[in-house]
């Protein structure tokens, strides 16, 4: 027995485009079908059939396991494939090329001699045979410029120094000039711009510390940042307000700053949260409480945190902490030329603490270089 559905105008029983194939089917008296169509009612009323993809607006295309959708060019790498890479699994590559590219005629006619195509392009009064036999309208240069890529001296590429010496390199008037003009920082336009030419001490602990890791990432999100900010964020920013209010209600002077470019090495800058007392740097820290603690000394305790106790139950500062502040305060102190810095992780008028750092200047000596050479390698070919 076999139930057929189809759309017809007339149909007998009142039952639209509904056949069926048994002896009483035939003779138009089964029940096969009426049961079937009450099933159906059934389960519909039921909610027992589910939504289909085109049950949605504009969801027609949803139900497939992948679809193939077109991606921001921020999002996909334009980088030659490895050796024995699956590209097919790689949904950051655009497409890859099928079609072979040919550099001078000469290379392209012996491809084609040596192509079983070769008889179509033989044959005459054709296109083919007119791109196979004419010789180009215009020649080629002798030497082709190769692509910029990776080097290990800025002055050793004429590309990069007159790049760098329109954009990065400052002079120290302009270094002081920037500095006042970008006091709002994060609202500033021309902050963001200054920040994506250079290394900034707070995301000086994301650069890769391995030259065999793969810096793409880094680089993609520091010149095209995707995060615009959380509830992380809006806390720390706020949190920012309230201590600086609280500090100048105590009497202190917090004068606001910019971004300050290292005047020794231009493509590396810092944006301090302010100057205290006009002697010391002052960086303000602004953890969220969560369920596993909820006073400072519990965070600090807890050893996740970049603030622990040394042995003699002083508050200190890892160099190697995860949120990578004393990496941080230690390049700000380089770009602006302090040698202290307070440290100041509030949670609020009655719950702050202050930790203070002086400049150590072997440990900035060695991320300098270190961040240098990533520079200059890396960074420096994607700008010019």
């Amino acid at each position: 027995m076999m139930l057929m559905l189809c759309a017809q105008e007339k149909v007998p029983w009142n039952k639209p485009g509904v056949h069926c194939t048994c002896m009483a089917g035939l003779g138009l008296s089964c029940s096969h079908v009426g049961a079937l169509l009450w099933k159906i009612e059934y389960a519909v009323r039921k909610s027992m059939t589910g939504v289909s993809c085109t049950d949605e607006t504009a969801k027609w295309n949803r139900g497939t396991t992948r679809n193939i959708e077109p991606k921001p060019l921020v999002s996909i790498q334009l980088k030659k494939p490895k050796l024995g890479e699956n590209m097919m699994g790689n949904e950051s590559v655009p497409g890859l090329r099928d079609t072979p590219f040919y550099v001078s005629k000469e290379e392209f006619k012996e491809a084609i001699n040596a192509s079983p195509m070769l008889s179509l392009f033989e044959i005459k009064r054709t296109i083919m045979n007119k791109s196979f036999k004419s010789n180009p309208s215009v020649r080629t240069k002798e030497s082709i410029e190769q692509v910029h890529g990776e080097h290990n001296d800025l002055s050793s590429c004429a590309k990069c120094v007159q790049f760098f010496s329109k954009y990065v390199f400052l002079t120290d008037s302009q270094v002081v000039r920037l500095q006042t003009e970008t006091t709002l920082q994060s609202k500033s336009t021309l902050w963001k711009d200054c920040r994506k030419l250079r290394i900034t001490a707070s995301s000086a602990h994301k650069v890769p510390v391995k030259e065999t890791t793969d810096s793409t990432n880094f680089i993609r999100e520091h010149l095209h940042p995707k995060f615009v900010g959380n509830k992380y964020t809006k806390h720390g920013q706020q949190g920012e307000i309230d201590a600086k209010v609280y500090l100048n209600s105590n009497g202190h002077q917090i004068q606001e700053k910019g971004i300050c470019v290292s005047q020794q090495e231009n493509w590396l800058s810092a944006s301090p949260d302010g100057i205290f007392d006009g002697q010391s740097l002052l960086e303000i820290e602004c953890p969220v409480p969560s369920s596993s603690w909820s006073t400072l000394d519990q965070l600090f305790e807890s050893g996740k945190y970049d603030v622990g106790k040394d042995e003699n139950g002083d508050l200190v500062v890892k160099e190697k902490g995860s949120r990578g502040i004393y990496l941080q305060v230690q390049l700000t102190m380089y770009c602006t030329g302090l040698k202290q810095c307070k440290l100041l992780v509030w949670l609020g008028v009655d719950e702050h603490k202050y930790i203070d750092i002086l400049y150590n200047e072997t440990y900035v000596n060695n991320q300098v270089t270190r961040l240098k050479n990533f520079y200059v390698k890396k960074t420096s070919s994607m700008f010019s």
